[in-house]
């Protein structure tokens, strides 16, 4: 089954379980955060179009991604360089 999940879709679960005890508005500011700061233009474009598509069912990822697009995300943080 996870076989049929889209990478970048796979991903998003990925962030949204590591999020999810943050209250949703702060959880989905902090998932659109980590998508503008980490990955590329192509993944994000990909996991917005899935959404418009209805292919994402998790309404926090979603929410994500509407923050993403209306670039409701944390600028300090994102300009901030990774701790790696």
């Amino acid at each position: 089954m996870s076989g049929d999940v889209p990478p970048v879709v796979r991903l998003g679960h990925d962030l949204v379980r590591n999020f999810a005890a943050l209250p949703p508005e702060k959880a989905a500011e902090e998932i659109a955060t980590h998508i503008k700061k980490f990955w590329e233009p192509r993944m994000r474009r990909d996991l917005v179009a899935r959404v418009r598509a209805g292919e994402v069912e998790d309404p926090l990822l979603a929410r994500a991604s509407q923050d993403l697009l209306e670039g409701d995300v944390d600028r300090e943080e994102v300009r901030e360089p990774s701790g790696g």
